[in-house]
């Protein structure tokens, strides 16, 4: 089930991010200074959260997204994170396509995905290239020396 998340679930999602073993401590940390946001100001419009949530209560996997700012209907995907022990299973995908869902419903035109060039990041730059995300540009020693800014899109109408 996918759901908007919950004050509960701010450490399950902490330790989803810990676990994927991807993710750097700042990177970590900028991922729940986001879920802090949306928690504390239930009426932004910045981030957009949703957890998709096992039968046992577990979680499987969230994504975070929101507006991109000074446009019209483009959106950036920031995070996407699924829990390891529910890996290839479908779980990505399916919050992919639950986000295409909720931003056609208004009326978004553009995606965007930025992340990293590094060799671990490809399993991640696999799975966007899957839902039908394009690389559009790669910006090279764009985070540090050897590690690049590879931005994807998808349009939606």
């Amino acid at each position: 089930m996918i759901r908007k998340i919950t004050q509960e679930d701010r450490e399950k999602i902490k330790d989803i991010l810990i676990e994927t073993n991807n993710f750097n401590q700042n990177e970590i940390d900028i991922a729940m200074e986001l879920i802090d946001i949306f928690m504390k100001f239930p009426d932004q419009k910045d981030y957009n959260i949703y957890i998709d949530e096992a039968e046992d209560k577990s979680i499987n996997g969230y994504i975070c997204y929101g507006p991109r700012p000074l446009t019209k209907g483009t959106f950036d995907l920031y995070w996407i994170a699924v829990n390891p022990k529910a890996q290839s299973r479908g779980i990505g995908s399916g919050l992919i396509k639950f986000m295409e869902s909720k931003l056609s419903e208004i009326n978004c035109n553009l995606i965007l995905i930025e992340t990293s060039g590094k060799p671990s990041y490809e399993k991640e730059r696999k799975f966007y290239e899957k839902n039908k995300y394009e690389k559009v540009t790669e910006i090279k020693d764009f985070y540090d020396k050897g590690d690049s800014l590879v931005i994807y899109s998808k349009y939606l109408n």
